[in-house]
């Protein structure tokens, strides 16, 4: 193999496939890369039989050829070559692979490619097209609300939801709960739980796009193809829980809210919280102010900011991380908080829009 190939191609390729690199596995050939040259074009692929990745980038390849390199090392080296620049790879019959730019150079032992599982990317399934920026939105206010372990793996992924030409994410951690909802154009019916770190990695990988994402869909995997990319990944097995059944709307308290001012309110409010094993916050809600409260052995913090009310006044405990997660990812200013009682579910929307729910249980105060 003999390619010709810019640092910024090269690197940005290695970042993306670098994601689905195991870093313990049994299988020491999953901790390389597999390269491959044709067709004019550079194939990295990284997979840990759970996520694979499976990038392209233009090159001028003199020799056709393939071979797996270790990620880190290769990653490493060519993140600290200068930018723009152009980076020769000849890769020897030995497995060895030769890197050279400007005045640098480095040999890399490497792995036969005939070694590397061949087969990850064989997906045959329903293929639903949707719009990329659609998706990454979708993902961006779903899929921090699964659990990041727990004895129900089915917790850890988030369900991908399709009917009557909606498509719901929806995703929860026995906490707190994150629903959201689109049109799309496609007849059938999808009913899959995605690992929440596939999601996150798409997320991290998706620049901002106007163009379309391929999902394909079978018994057990489900790929994402967009740009030059292909993400597939194992489904999660087992029932998703009823999340419409967990959505109320008798409320006690309905409050009006300007996103920034209670996210800047609570994220002072939240250096103190950090001390408590809850982070606890506590909101004191009295006609058309909020009063937000926390302490600790260091001190205590008050904060006042006004809102609009309907019913009762009350008062509540939350964990800040909690309400700091889902507050970071609205873009609307207006919002909307359903309050059902003091020890029961909290609901925030975006006020005048039912497209997102985010639903939050208090934590108890005395």
């Amino acid at each position: 193999m003999k390619i010709k190939i810019n640092q910024n191609d090269f690197y940005k390729s290695i970042n993306i496939v670098q994601k689905a690199v195991s870093s313990r596995t049994a299988l020491p050939i999953l901790s390389g890369i597999l390269i491959e040259a044709k067709n004019n074009q550079l194939i990295l692929t990284a997979t840990d039989l759970e996520l694979g990745i499976k990038t392209y980038s233009p090159c001028e390849v003199l020799e056709e050829g393939s071979i797996v390199v270790h990620a880190r090392l290769i990653g490493d080296f060519v993140r600290k070559l200068p930018s723009n620049s152009t980076v020769y790879i000849d890769s020897t019959e030995k497995n060895n692979i030769e890197i050279k730019c400007l005045n640098s150079e480095i040999t890399i032992l490497g792995n036969s490619a005939t070694e590397y599982p061949d087969n990850t990317f064989n997906n045959e399934g329903n293929t639903i097209n949707i719009k990329t920026e659609l998706l990454k939105n979708m993902i961006k206010l779903t899929y921090f609300a699964a659990a990041q372990e727990n004895i129900r793996p089915i917790f850890t992924g988030c369900l991908i939801e399709i009917k009557n030409n909606i498509c719901t994410f929806a995703a929860l951690d026995g906490y707190r709960m994150a629903v959201k909802r689109e049109p799309i154009e496609y007849d059938g019916e999808v009913s899959v739980v995605v690992p929440s770190k596939t999601l996150l990695e798409i997320l991290r990988i998706i620049e901002e796009n106007k163009g379309i994402t391929k999902i394909t869909i079978s018994d057990s995997h489900i790929s994402f193809n967009f740009d030059n990319t292909t993400i597939i990944s194992n489904l999660l097995e087992g029932k998703f829980i009823d999340y419409e059944g967990i959505l109320k709307d008798n409320y006690v308290s309905l409050l009006k809210i300007n996103n920034t001012d209670f996210k800047n309110s609570i994220e002072r409010a939240s250096l103190l919280a950090r001390d408590d094993k809850n982070n606890l916050i506590i909101l004191d809600i009295k006609d058309n102010n909020m009063q937000i409260n926390s302490a600790s052995e260091y001190g205590n913090v008050e904060e006042n900011i006004s809102i609009e009310k309907e019913g009762e006044n009350l008062k509540i405990g939350f964990n800040s991380k909690y309400m700091l997660d889902v507050l970071k990812v609205i873009e609307n200013e207006k919002l909307t908080l359903s309050i059902v009682g003091k020890n029961n579910p909290c609901f925030l929307k975006e006020e005048n829009s039912d497209s997102y729910i985010y639903m939050v249980l208090p934590v108890r105060i005395s």
